[in-house]
């Protein structure tokens, strides 16, 4: 088989996998979701999908980078909008709270994770979460400086389940 051959197996292989792992995230949230469950669903043997993911955290990983970068998009029309201050954080908390309650595995797993620690140890998936997590937080404090995005965000998603996210535990 050539190789643009197998790569394009690979690649519908790990698709028709991600796909059915978030209909079960979906339906069952990250802790009644499993590989076995996973590897049923798809028709394919739990080795096999080993071979795609190395489980269930690189899975739910990704998916929730496709959220992110969707995510990120809806922010930066926000940003760009003409609108009052006041207007554009209601719209970017509007998209979190959509965000949270749609995607709440996603979001929950987000939260939890964080930055990978250390990066030079992470995986190429967590560098990419890592990466978009930071650009997020970035392109925010377009609009207020990050230690009152903080403060806000804290305030109102709570430190104890976020503050993972700014990279910090204080």
């Amino acid at each position: 088989m050539s190789e643009e051959k197998k790569a394009a197996a690979t690649r519908y292989h790990r698709k028709t996998l991600l796909e059915v792992a978030d209909r079960l995230l979906t339906e069952h949230g990250y802790d009644g979701m499993n590989m076995n469950m996973l590897a049923k669903e798809a028709n394919y043997s739990k080795a096999t999908v080993y071979v795609y993911f190395s489980g269930k955290d690189e899975i739910v990983r990704l998916l929730s980078i496709d959220r992110l970068e969707i995510l990120r998009r809806e922010f930066a029309v926000i940003i760009k909008n003409d609108a009052e201050l006041d207007e554009k954080l209601a719209a970017v908390r509007y998209a979190l709270d959509e965000f949270a309650s749609e995607d709440g595995v996603y979001f929950d797993f987000v939260c939890a994770c964080g930055y990978a620690s250390p990066l030079s140890d992470a995986t190429e998936s967590e560098i990419k979460l890592s990466e978009l997590i930071s650009g997020i937080l970035s392109d925010l404090t377009a609009l207020m400086p990050e230690p009152e995005l903080k403060k806000r965000w804290y305030a109102y998603y709570g430190e104890y389940k976020t503050s993972k996210m700014f990279n910090s535990g204080d």
